[in-house]
């Protein structure tokens, strides 16, 4: 199946424009490195903060909640609430209200029309449920767009100014090299395997020339624990999902329920391999999709 046009086009030319993916030879196996996030210790009560450093992580949760709530309303305010979360580069989580909010930058593993897998820059991998109410936006044309996916001013105006996406790609994917896996097809198997923590549900996706096969252990209910139902299914590994696919920029705005991440606010913009060169390297990961809320590290008691 054809899926996106990935090869032979600059950034000069119309940006980023989707059009299918041909199927090309591979070489080798990708590799995608994972590691779980680990929950940080609050700090002692006596442990002297600063008021900024205390307040960067204390609204954290509220403005991803404003963030979700302003999409409707006002998109421009939206931008600007996310590319102000400039301390989320890879995976973060924050309270806020009883709830549990999320929000991850990093490159699409594979999209589905059920979930995305995400990889930030550090190797986390975490899997993202995708629903109706999932907002799916290209931002690929606007600088507001782009300054929330990237939260960077440096990369976004190179993004905008020259089409030069290196920069954007190593803030979010890792490096130009991470991203050409991403969007190179290769004759031997890529394998990623990604288990939730506290539930059933690992899943490994393979991807093989031009077709991922993907394998699950348990179900992917919307408001309840996963529970055992091993299933295989085969897809294109650059279909696209609402328009969002492998080797995509993106970062996921949800939330957290029964120990699975829910994808509200999904901002993305496409690669091509001449947006990034390099090339495809190999390798097999797993890893734990797993989060803890973001609590301040302990605080040096002077600044």
């Amino acid at each position: 199946m054809i899926a996106r046009e990935r090869y032979g086009k600059s950034r000069q030319a119309p940006r980023k424009a989707r059009v299918g993916i041909a199927a090309a030879a591979l070489v080798g196996v990708g590799s995608i490195a994972a590691v779980a996030i680990a929950a940080t210790s609050q700090p002692a009560a006596s442990t002297a903060q600063p008021a900024a450093y205390a307040a960067r992580f204390s609204s954290e949760g509220a403005t991803l909640n404003s963030v979700m709530n302003q999409w409707g309303r006002s998109r421009q305010t939206a931008y600007w609430q996310l590319a102000g979360q400039t301390q989320a580069r890879q995976f973060s989580q924050a309270s806020y209200a009883g709830r549990t909010l999320d929000v991850q930058r990093g490159i699409v593993v594979l999209a589905t029309k059920k979930f995305l897998i995400l990889q930030s820059s550090n190797s986390s991998l975490h899997l993202w449920l995708l629903s109706g109410a999932t907002h799916i936006q290209n931002v690929a044309t606007t600088t507001a767009g782009t300054s929330a996916l990237t939260a960077s001013t440096s990369a976004t105006q190179q993004a905008m100014s020259s089409g030069n996406m290196v920069p954007a790609t190593t803030l979010l994917a890792g490096s130009p090299l991470v991203a050409a896996r991403m969007l190179t097809p290769t004759p031997a198997a890529q394998t990623v395997s990604v288990q939730v923590a506290n539930t059933d549900l690992t899943v490994t996706v393979t991807v093989t020339r031009t077709t991922a096969t993907v394998s699950q252990t348990a179900t992917m209910p919307s408001s309840a624990m996963p529970s055992w139902q091993p299933s295989t299914f085969t897809q294109n590994a650059w279909l696209a999902t609402s328009a969002l696919t492998r080797g995509d920029l993106a970062v996921v705005v949800g939330s957290r329920s029964h120990w699975m991440l829910h994808a509200t606010l999904v901002l993305f913009t496409p690669l091509t391999t001449a947006d990034v060169g390099g090339r495809a390297s190999t390798g097999t990961s797993t890893g734990t999709s797993t989060g803890a809320v973001n609590t301040p590290a302990v605080a040096p008691t002077s600044w």
